[in-house]
Protein backbone atom coordinates (compact mmCIF):
# COMPACT_ATOMS: atom_id res chain seq x y z
CA UNK A 1 0.00 0.00 0.00
CA UNK A 2 1.30 3.75 -1.00
CA UNK A 3 0.85 6.21 2.03
CA UNK A 4 3.08 8.76 1.20
CA UNK A 5 3.86 12.38 1.95
CA UNK A 6 6.86 14.71 1.02
CA UNK A 7 8.06 14.40 4.44
CA UNK A 8 8.16 10.45 4.33
CA UNK A 9 10.14 10.75 1.11
CA UNK A 10 12.44 13.52 1.94
CA UNK A 11 13.31 10.87 5.38
CA UNK A 12 14.16 7.85 3.27
CA UNK A 13 16.28 9.46 0.58
CA UNK A 14 18.06 11.10 3.47
CA UNK A 15 18.92 7.57 5.15
CA UNK A 16 16.64 7.07 7.40
CA UNK A 17 15.58 3.96 8.66
CA UNK A 18 12.77 2.16 9.39
CA UNK A 19 10.61 5.21 8.14
CA UNK A 20 6.14 4.50 9.08
CA UNK A 21 3.76 6.24 8.43
CA UNK A 22 2.94 7.34 12.34
CA UNK A 23 6.26 9.51 11.92
CA UNK A 24 5.36 10.56 8.82
CA UNK A 25 2.26 12.43 10.27
CA UNK A 26 3.43 14.91 12.64
CA UNK A 27 1.18 16.38 15.17
CA UNK A 28 -2.33 17.32 14.20
CA UNK A 29 -3.22 17.02 11.25
CA UNK A 30 -5.01 19.97 9.67
CA UNK A 31 -8.27 17.52 8.98
CA UNK A 32 -8.51 16.99 12.32
CA UNK A 33 -11.35 19.43 12.77
CA UNK A 34 -12.24 21.17 16.39
CA UNK A 35 -16.26 20.40 15.81
CA UNK A 36 -16.07 16.59 15.35
CA UNK A 37 -12.60 15.99 16.31
CA UNK A 38 -12.62 13.21 13.52
CA UNK A 39 -10.16 12.70 10.96
CA UNK A 40 -11.17 13.30 7.36
CA UNK A 41 -10.48 11.75 3.68
CA UNK A 42 -11.26 13.21 0.52
CA UNK A 43 -11.55 11.16 -2.55
CA UNK A 44 -11.00 11.88 -6.29
CA UNK A 45 -13.22 9.82 -7.88
CA UNK A 46 -16.80 8.54 -6.40
CA UNK A 47 -15.93 4.94 -6.35
CA UNK A 48 -13.13 6.10 -4.38
CA UNK A 49 -15.25 7.69 -1.61
CA UNK A 50 -17.68 5.47 -1.29
CA UNK A 51 -15.43 2.40 -0.28
CA UNK A 52 -13.10 5.13 2.05
CA UNK A 53 -17.25 6.16 3.79
CA UNK A 54 -18.06 2.49 4.39
CA UNK A 55 -14.22 1.68 6.12
CA UNK A 56 -15.00 5.51 8.42
CA UNK A 57 -18.26 4.43 9.44
CA UNK A 58 -19.05 6.96 12.18
CA UNK A 59 -15.59 7.54 13.65
CA UNK A 60 -14.34 9.55 10.71
CA UNK A 61 -15.81 11.81 7.50
CA UNK A 62 -14.87 10.73 3.63
CA UNK A 63 -16.09 13.10 1.08
CA UNK A 64 -16.19 13.08 -2.94
CA UNK A 65 -14.92 16.07 -4.27
CA UNK A 66 -16.49 15.26 -7.80
CA UNK A 67 -20.04 17.22 -7.65
CA UNK A 68 -23.24 15.35 -8.79
CA UNK A 69 -23.92 14.57 -12.72
CA UNK A 70 -20.37 15.29 -12.99
CA UNK A 71 -17.99 12.94 -15.04
CA UNK A 72 -14.97 11.70 -12.76
CA UNK A 73 -12.45 10.74 -15.67
CA UNK A 74 -13.15 14.73 -17.23
CA UNK A 75 -13.79 16.56 -14.35
CA UNK A 76 -11.90 19.62 -13.53
CA UNK A 77 -11.80 21.18 -9.98
CA UNK A 78 -12.38 24.68 -8.39
CA UNK A 79 -9.81 26.55 -7.16
CA UNK A 80 -11.69 25.86 -3.59
CA UNK A 81 -11.40 21.71 -4.08
CA UNK A 82 -7.01 22.11 -3.07
CA UNK A 83 -7.85 24.10 -0.08
CA UNK A 84 -10.26 21.09 0.71
CA UNK A 85 -7.54 18.52 0.25
CA UNK A 86 -5.23 20.95 2.31
CA UNK A 87 -7.35 20.31 5.12
CA UNK A 88 -8.00 16.68 5.65
CA UNK A 89 -5.86 13.99 6.91
CA UNK A 90 -6.16 11.73 3.57
CA UNK A 91 -6.04 12.62 0.30
CA UNK A 92 -7.40 9.20 -1.45
CA UNK A 93 -6.47 9.17 -5.46
CA UNK A 94 -6.41 6.07 -8.61
CA UNK A 95 -3.00 5.53 -10.27
CA UNK A 96 -1.06 7.92 -11.84
CA UNK A 97 -2.67 9.99 -15.45
CA UNK A 98 -5.75 8.74 -14.22
CA UNK A 99 -7.36 12.03 -13.14
CA UNK A 100 -4.29 14.65 -14.35
CA UNK A 101 -5.79 17.09 -11.62
CA UNK A 102 -5.20 14.55 -8.74
CA UNK A 103 -1.60 14.27 -9.97
CA UNK A 104 -1.19 17.85 -9.97
CA UNK A 105 -2.79 18.36 -6.75
CA UNK A 106 -0.11 15.50 -5.25
CA UNK A 107 2.64 17.63 -7.02
CA UNK A 108 1.41 20.36 -5.16
CA UNK A 109 1.14 18.76 -1.68
CA UNK A 110 4.91 17.26 -2.22
CA UNK A 111 6.14 20.88 -3.14
CA UNK A 112 4.32 22.26 0.02
CA UNK A 113 5.56 19.52 2.46
CA UNK A 114 1.71 19.57 3.29
CA UNK A 115 0.45 16.88 6.55
CA UNK A 116 -1.51 15.23 3.92
CA UNK A 117 -1.26 11.52 3.57
CA UNK A 118 -1.78 10.33 -0.06
CA UNK A 119 -3.52 6.85 -0.65
CA UNK A 120 -3.28 5.27 -3.88
CA UNK A 121 -6.25 2.92 -3.42
CA UNK A 122 -5.06 0.58 -6.96
CA UNK A 123 -1.91 0.65 -5.63
CA UNK A 124 -1.93 -3.37 -4.52
CA UNK A 125 -4.01 -4.27 -7.30
CA UNK A 126 -3.17 -6.00 -10.17
CA UNK A 127 -4.27 -3.82 -13.08
CA UNK A 128 -4.85 -4.75 -16.89
CA UNK A 129 -2.09 -3.56 -19.46
CA UNK A 130 -3.80 -1.92 -22.59
CA UNK A 131 -3.12 -2.78 -26.07
CA UNK A 132 -1.49 -0.48 -28.40
CA UNK A 133 -4.65 0.95 -29.80
CA UNK A 134 -5.99 2.07 -26.34
CA UNK A 135 -8.22 -0.82 -25.90
CA UNK A 136 -7.71 -2.98 -22.73
CA UNK A 137 -8.44 -5.84 -24.83
CA UNK A 138 -7.72 -7.30 -28.55
CA UNK A 139 -10.66 -6.57 -30.87
CA UNK A 140 -11.97 -9.79 -32.87
CA UNK A 141 -11.15 -8.31 -36.51
CA UNK A 142 -8.57 -5.74 -35.82
CA UNK A 143 -9.56 -3.46 -37.67
CA UNK A 144 -9.67 -0.61 -35.26
CA UNK A 145 -6.07 -0.63 -35.19
CA UNK A 146 -5.65 0.15 -38.32
CA UNK A 147 -7.36 3.14 -38.32
CA UNK A 148 -4.75 5.90 -38.96
CA UNK A 149 -6.16 8.13 -35.87
CA UNK A 150 -5.94 5.05 -33.58
CA UNK A 151 -2.69 4.74 -34.43
CA UNK A 152 -1.68 8.47 -34.27
CA UNK A 153 -3.48 8.55 -30.52
CA UNK A 154 -1.81 5.57 -29.44
CA UNK A 155 1.79 7.17 -30.36
CA UNK A 156 0.78 9.74 -28.52
CA UNK A 157 -0.22 7.83 -25.36
CA UNK A 158 3.41 6.13 -24.92
CA UNK A 159 4.39 3.22 -22.89
CA UNK A 160 2.97 2.06 -19.38
CA UNK A 161 -0.92 2.88 -21.06
CA UNK A 162 -3.11 0.90 -17.93
CA UNK A 163 -6.94 0.06 -17.93
CA UNK A 164 -8.01 2.26 -14.89
CA UNK A 165 -11.19 0.99 -14.50
CA UNK A 166 -10.13 -2.23 -11.90
CA UNK A 167 -13.33 -0.87 -9.65
CA UNK A 168 -15.60 -3.17 -12.16
CA UNK A 169 -14.36 -6.07 -10.76
CA UNK A 170 -15.77 -6.60 -6.83
CA UNK A 171 -12.78 -8.62 -5.54
CA UNK A 172 -10.55 -5.34 -6.27
CA UNK A 173 -12.88 -3.51 -4.56
CA UNK A 174 -12.37 -6.02 -1.50
CA UNK A 175 -8.36 -4.73 -1.82
CA UNK A 176 -8.97 -0.91 -2.31
CA UNK A 177 -11.03 -1.41 0.71
CA UNK A 178 -7.55 -2.78 2.67
CA UNK A 179 -5.69 -0.49 1.62
CA UNK A 180 -8.25 2.29 3.27
CA UNK A 181 -8.32 0.62 6.02
CA UNK A 182 -4.78 0.57 6.71
CA UNK A 183 -4.60 4.12 5.86
CA UNK A 184 -7.63 4.98 8.72
CA UNK A 185 -5.65 2.71 11.13
CA UNK A 186 -2.47 4.61 10.45
CA UNK A 187 -3.81 8.70 11.02
CA UNK A 188 -6.30 7.20 13.62
CA UNK A 189 -4.95 4.41 15.67
CA UNK A 190 -7.36 5.23 18.51
CA UNK A 191 -10.09 3.62 16.20
CA UNK A 192 -7.88 0.92 14.46
CA UNK A 193 -10.37 -1.79 15.25
CA UNK A 194 -13.65 0.13 14.20
CA UNK A 195 -11.76 0.66 10.90
CA UNK A 196 -11.12 -3.00 10.93
CA UNK A 197 -14.58 -4.00 11.91
CA UNK A 198 -16.05 -1.64 8.70
CA UNK A 199 -13.85 -2.93 6.05
CA UNK A 200 -14.29 -6.74 7.35
CA UNK A 201 -18.46 -5.74 7.09
CA UNK A 202 -18.04 -4.08 3.45
CA UNK A 203 -15.29 -7.37 2.46
CA UNK A 204 -18.33 -9.36 3.33
CA UNK A 205 -20.82 -7.07 0.75
CA UNK A 206 -18.40 -7.09 -2.05
CA UNK A 207 -18.06 -10.75 -1.72
CA UNK A 208 -21.99 -11.15 -1.93
CA UNK A 209 -22.32 -8.75 -5.02
CA UNK A 210 -19.34 -10.57 -6.45
CA UNK A 211 -21.38 -14.16 -6.15
CA UNK A 212 -24.66 -13.06 -6.69
CA UNK A 213 -23.26 -11.96 -10.41
CA UNK A 214 -21.53 -14.90 -10.93
CA UNK A 215 -24.67 -17.04 -9.84
CA UNK A 216 -26.83 -14.93 -12.16
CA UNK A 217 -24.51 -15.11 -15.17
CA UNK A 218 -24.44 -18.75 -14.78
CA UNK A 219 -27.57 -19.79 -16.93
CA UNK A 220 -26.53 -17.15 -19.81
CA UNK A 221 -27.29 -17.97 -23.32
CA UNK A 222 -24.94 -15.21 -24.73
CA UNK A 223 -20.92 -14.18 -24.26
CA UNK A 224 -21.07 -10.90 -25.98
CA UNK A 225 -22.41 -7.42 -25.08
CA UNK A 226 -21.81 -4.68 -27.47
CA UNK A 227 -20.98 -1.13 -24.83
CA UNK A 228 -21.26 1.86 -27.33
CA UNK A 229 -18.69 3.93 -25.15
CA UNK A 230 -15.60 3.69 -23.79
CA UNK A 231 -13.87 0.33 -23.07
CA UNK A 232 -14.61 0.62 -19.44
CA UNK A 233 -15.62 -3.09 -18.71
CA UNK A 234 -12.41 -5.49 -19.22
CA UNK A 235 -11.67 -5.87 -15.47
CA UNK A 236 -15.76 -6.84 -15.80
CA UNK A 237 -15.26 -9.29 -18.61
CA UNK A 238 -11.96 -11.08 -16.84
CA UNK A 239 -13.80 -11.82 -13.49
CA UNK A 240 -17.16 -13.19 -15.42
CA UNK A 241 -16.16 -14.67 -18.78
CA UNK A 242 -18.18 -12.19 -20.77
CA UNK A 243 -16.57 -10.94 -24.33
CA UNK A 244 -17.18 -7.13 -24.25
CA UNK A 245 -17.37 -5.21 -27.73
CA UNK A 246 -16.75 -1.54 -27.10
CA UNK A 247 -17.07 1.37 -29.35
CA UNK A 248 -14.27 3.27 -28.74
CA UNK A 249 -10.90 2.79 -26.10
CA UNK A 250 -9.80 3.46 -22.77
CA UNK A 251 -10.21 7.19 -23.03
CA UNK A 252 -13.78 7.97 -22.18
CA UNK A 253 -13.67 11.31 -23.89
CA UNK A 254 -12.48 9.50 -27.27
CA UNK A 255 -15.44 10.14 -30.21
CA UNK A 256 -16.58 6.94 -32.32
CA UNK A 257 -14.86 7.47 -35.78
CA UNK A 258 -17.23 5.86 -38.95
CA UNK A 259 -14.68 2.58 -39.10
CA UNK A 260 -16.20 1.97 -35.00
CA UNK A 261 -20.19 2.42 -35.53
CA UNK A 262 -19.58 0.28 -38.65
CA UNK A 263 -17.42 -2.65 -36.65
CA UNK A 264 -20.28 -2.35 -33.80
CA UNK A 265 -22.98 -2.80 -36.43
CA UNK A 266 -20.94 -6.08 -37.78
CA UNK A 267 -20.31 -6.88 -34.18
CA UNK A 268 -24.67 -6.72 -33.68
CA UNK A 269 -25.16 -8.79 -36.95
CA UNK A 270 -22.25 -11.24 -36.41
CA UNK A 271 -24.06 -12.17 -32.48
CA UNK A 272 -27.65 -11.68 -33.24
CA UNK A 273 -27.16 -8.71 -30.17
CA UNK A 274 -30.39 -7.43 -28.98
CA UNK A 275 -29.84 -4.67 -26.66
CA UNK A 276 -27.25 -1.79 -27.05
CA UNK A 277 -25.53 -1.16 -23.81
CA UNK A 278 -24.45 2.57 -22.88
CA UNK A 279 -23.33 4.84 -19.71
CA UNK A 280 -25.94 6.73 -17.96
CA UNK A 281 -23.09 9.54 -17.47
CA UNK A 282 -22.18 9.83 -21.28
CA UNK A 283 -24.45 10.48 -24.47
CA UNK A 284 -26.09 7.55 -25.57
CA UNK A 285 -26.19 8.94 -29.03
CA UNK A 286 -24.24 6.34 -30.96
CA UNK A 287 -26.12 3.81 -29.15
CA UNK A 288 -29.64 5.04 -30.05
CA UNK A 289 -28.37 5.38 -33.66
CA UNK A 290 -27.26 1.76 -33.69
CA UNK A 291 -30.46 0.62 -32.76
CA UNK A 292 -32.42 2.68 -35.03
CA UNK A 293 -29.76 1.25 -37.86
CA UNK A 294 -30.11 -2.09 -36.99
CA UNK A 295 -31.69 -5.34 -35.48
CA UNK A 296 -30.97 -4.41 -32.42
CA UNK A 297 -34.21 -3.75 -30.10
CA UNK A 298 -33.06 -1.17 -27.33
CA UNK A 299 -30.62 0.68 -25.32
CA UNK A 300 -29.78 -0.54 -21.64
CA UNK A 301 -27.82 1.40 -19.01
CA UNK A 302 -24.57 -0.27 -18.05
CA UNK A 303 -21.89 2.10 -16.37
CA UNK A 304 -18.28 2.03 -15.26
CA UNK A 305 -19.42 4.51 -12.26
CA UNK A 306 -17.59 7.16 -13.31
CA UNK A 307 -19.75 9.65 -11.15
CA UNK A 308 -23.16 9.94 -9.49
CA UNK A 309 -26.30 10.69 -11.33
CA UNK A 310 -29.17 13.05 -8.80
CA UNK A 311 -31.22 9.74 -9.02
CA UNK A 312 -28.62 7.17 -7.22
CA UNK A 313 -27.66 10.39 -4.99
CA UNK A 314 -31.40 10.71 -4.15
CA UNK A 315 -31.77 6.52 -3.51
CA UNK A 316 -28.71 6.91 -1.42
CA UNK A 317 -26.72 4.30 -3.59
CA UNK A 318 -23.41 3.38 -3.50
CA UNK A 319 -21.20 1.33 -5.54
CA UNK A 320 -22.67 -1.75 -4.57
CA UNK A 321 -26.43 -0.65 -5.00
CA UNK A 322 -25.56 0.84 -8.72
CA UNK A 323 -23.85 -2.66 -10.23
CA UNK A 324 -26.97 -4.12 -8.56
CA UNK A 325 -29.43 -2.57 -9.78
CA UNK A 326 -28.53 -0.90 -12.35
CA UNK A 327 -25.61 -2.98 -13.95
CA UNK A 328 -26.52 -6.52 -13.30
CA UNK A 329 -30.31 -6.31 -14.47
CA UNK A 330 -28.78 -5.08 -17.94
CA UNK A 331 -26.12 -8.03 -18.19
CA UNK A 332 -29.08 -10.61 -17.41
CA UNK A 333 -30.95 -9.26 -20.34
CA UNK A 334 -28.48 -8.61 -22.54
CA UNK A 335 -26.92 -12.20 -22.09
CA UNK A 336 -30.08 -13.96 -21.71
CA UNK A 337 -29.56 -14.67 -18.31
CA UNK A 338 -32.52 -16.80 -16.56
Amino acid sequence: MRLQTRRAFLAAVSGAAGVTLAGCLGGESPGQGADSGQRVATASFFVFGDVAAHVAGDDATAETLVPVGQHGHGWEPGPDVQGRILESDLFVHGMPSFQPWADDVLTSLAADDADVVSVDVSADIDLHEATDDGHAHDDEDGDHTDDDEADANASERGPGLVDPHFWMDPRNVVTATETLRDAFQAVDEANADAYAANADAYRDSLLALDSTIATTLESRERDVILVAGHDAFGYLADRYDIDVVALTGLAPDDAPSPRDIERAQATIEEHGIRHVLADPLESDRAATQLVAETDAEAVLPLTSIPGLTSEWREAEWGYIDIVRETNLPSLRTALDAR
